[in-house]
C-alpha cells in the first residue's frame, strides 16, 4: 500500500511529464516561420537576414562580380566590364565601367570658300561690259557654282542724270548685257531672270556716288 509521500509523488509525475512535452513541443515551434528571420541562420544556405526577411544580400560583397546589391536582390550593373572586349565601339574599360572615348580623327575636305554675289559696275551711259565688268560677272558666275546657287535675278541701275524713259531702257540694257556674257560663260539662261529699275533707285549727288548707281545687282531666286 502507497504511502501518502509516494501518492503524492507519482500525482506530480503525471503532471508534470506532460507539461515538460508541451513546454518542449512549444519551444520548437516558437521560432519565425521562413522567410522571416531573427538571424542567418534562419534562412536557407546562400541568404541573409535583412530586416526580418531572408534575402539574396545584405551587400554587393554577397553577389559577384558585375553585380549590385539592391533592396536584398543581386542586380547586374549596367556598363560593368572586366575587359576593352566587353565594351562597344570607342568604348574602353576604367575602373570596371565602359568609357566613351574620342573617335580617331578622319580627314575632312577643307571647307568651301565663302563668297557673295556683287554688283557689277558701268561708266556713265554705257551699257557694255569692260574688262573690270566681266571680271565681276565671271567671279559671281564662279560664286554659284561654288555655293549651289540654281538661279538669279538680275537688275539693273542708273544714275539720277538724264530723262527717266531714257534712264530705264538704259538699266535694261545693262542687265541684259551682264546676262548674255553669263550665257557665253556657262550659265542656263532659264536661270537668270533680268530687269531694269532706271533711276529709281539712285541717291548718288556727285560723279564718286554716281559711279555707285551705275550697276547691276545680283540676287539669288
Amino acid at each position: 500500500m502507497e504511502t501518502p509521500h509516494e501518492r503524492n509523488l507519482h500525482m506530480t509525475k503525471r503532471i508534470f511529464v506532460p507539461v515538460l512535452a508541451v513546454l518542449a513541443l512549444l519551444a520548437s515551434g516558437c521560432g519565425p516561420k521562413y522567410p522571416k528571420c531573427d538571424k542567418d541562420e534562419n534562412c536557407h544556405a546562400g541568404e541573409y537576414c535583412v530586416d526580418g526577411q531572408c534575402q539574396e544580400c545584405r551587400e554587393d560583397a554577397h553577389c559577384g562580380p558585375g553585380k549590385t546589391c539592391n533592396a536584398g536582390r543581386c542586380e547586374e550593373v549596367t556598363g560593368y566590364c572586366q575587359t576593352d572586349d566587353a565594351c562597344g565601339v570607342n568604348e574602353r574599360c576604367e575602373r570596371n565601367r565602359c568609357v566613351q572615348v574620342a573617335s580617331e580623327a578622319t580627314e575632312t575636305e577643307p571647307a568651301a570658300p565663302s563668297c557673295s554675289l556683287s554688283p557689277v559696275y558701268f561708266d556713265f551711259d554705257v551699257a557694255e561690259l569692260d574688262s573690270s565688268a566681266r571680271n565681276a560677272v565671271a567671279a559671281n558666275v564662279r560664286c554659284m557654282k561654288d555655293r549651289g546657287i540654281a538661279t538669279v535675278q538680275l537688275t539693273g541701275h542708273t544714275d539720277p542724270r538724264g530723262t527717266e524713259e531714257y534712264n530705264l531702257a538704259l538699266s535694261d540694257r545693262r542687265a541684259l548685257s551682264v546676262k548674255k556674257y553669263m550665257v557665253s560663260l556657262g550659265v542656263s539662261e532659264s536661270a537668270i531672270r533680268s530687269t531694269g529699275m532706271g533711276e529709281e533707285m539712285a541717291v548718288g549727288t556727285d560723279e564718286a556716288s554716281y559711279r555707285q548707281d551705275r550697276r547691276v545687282d545680283f540676287a539669288e531666286r
